[in-house]
Order: structure tokens, then C-alpha cells, then sequence
């Protein structure tokens, strides 16, 4: 049984959002983890192992568990579930930067706000901006699964 047709639009567009600023607050947490600890390499690594599975997952949950179609824990789950896809593009551009520039721009006197506006955010640009088109499309995607799947 699917929603009706006058409640279906508000359902997808709460349901759309919520799941993507949960995978979009995840990323940013996977990227600010990465840039103070300098280890985006590894951290890439271990997403991609997890990529697919968790995205298949997050896009099948409605169809393997009971749920309230009113609840916020599916589109939190799905969400957190998409972060790693979500976080991938920008941790590759920031494995491929060489870890020497924020240190030499912190000993040049770059404030942490410079850093990021002249540093960070023009090597992160595109990939930032492809990811939050990414997690819009997912979340679309698990909005009308959960839209589709029968109630149980």
C-alpha cells in the first residue's frame, strides 16, 4: 500500500532533506575527522569497502524492515547509511593533496577560517558540490522506496 497522492509530495520532500543532511552531516564529520588527523587515505579506504553495501542496504531498508512511515529513524538510518558514498569524491581530492599545504599555510599565518576559504574550499569545490547532488539523488531514491514498500 503507498501513500496517497495528496500526501505523497510533503512525505518526499521531509523525507528527501532529512535523509540527506544526515549522510551530508556525516560527510562533513568523515572530512573534518580527516583533515585534523591527516588520515584521509586510510579513511578512504575503509568507505570504499563499505560503499556498496551500505548504499544497498540503505536503499532496500524500507523493503526489509517494518516501519512507521511517520518515524524519522528510516530517513536517519538511510542517511547515515549514504554518508560514505557521500564522503568518497572529496576524500579522494583530499588524498591526492599534498598534507604539507595546510601545515604551510597555518605557518604562514592562515587563520583556520583562511585556511578553509582559501585553501580547502577551492580544492574541495567541485567535489563538495557533486557530493550534496549525490546525496539529494539517494535520498530521493530511498524517499520513494519508502513510499512504495508495503506497510507491515
Amino acid at each position: 500500500m503507498s501513500l496517497p497522492a495528496s500526501g505523497l509530495l510533503p512525505f518526499l520532500i521531509t523525507h528527501t532533506l532529512f535523509m540527506a543532511l544526515t549522510g551530508i552531516c556525516l560527510a562533513a564529520l568523515v572530512l573534518s575527522l580527516a583533515l585534523s588527523t591527516r588520515q584521509g587515505g586510510r579513511l578512504y579506504t575503509l568507505l570504499l569497502l563499505v560503499l556498496l553495501p551500505a548504499t544497498a542496504v540503505a536503499l532496500t531498508l524500507p523493503f526489509l524492515l517494518p516501519h512507521d512511515r511517520t518515524s524519522l529513524l528510516f530517513p536517519f538510518l538511510q542517511g547515515a547509511l549514504i554518508g560514505p558514498a557521500i564522503s568518497l569524491a572529496p576524500l579522494r581530492r583530499l588524498q591526492d593533496a599534498p598534507s604539507a599545504w595546510g601545515r604551510t599555510a597555518q605557518e604562514l599565518g592562515a587563520t583556520s577560517l583562511t585556511r578553509i576559504r582559501l585553501l580547502w574550499l577551492p580544492l574541495l569545490g567541485r567535489p563538495l558540490v557533486g557530493s550534496i547532488g549525490l546525496a539529494l539523488a539517494l535520498s530521493l531514491l530511498g524517499a520513494l522506496g519508502i513510499s512504495k514498500a508495503p506497510l507491515s
